[in-house]
């Protein structure tokens, strides 16, 4: 048998892996990515005490308010 042909095989399910990483697996449809932004550093510390659920809906309702949104789903 070829060298790592069977870890597929024994990998946990996603679920678990998230679990050991103290992480939530993505929801179909969600994507995580990095975005580069540019503010002052309050803002990036009020940012980095969110969760990244919670960092994306405060997105979400920031560009919703600028009227950036208009005709997509939410």
């Amino acid at each position: 048998m070829p060298r790592g042909e069977n870890l597929e095989r024994d990998r946990p399910p996603r679920e678990v892996l998230a679990a050991r990483f103290g992480v939530e697996p993505l929801a179909p449809g969600e994507r995580s990515e990095k975005v580069r932004i540019r503010g002052p550093g309050w803002l990036f510390e009020a940012l980095e005490k969110l969760s990244p659920r919670e960092r994306g809906r405060v997105v979400v309702a920031g560009l919703k308010a600028l009227g950036l949104l208009e005709g997509r789903e939410s």
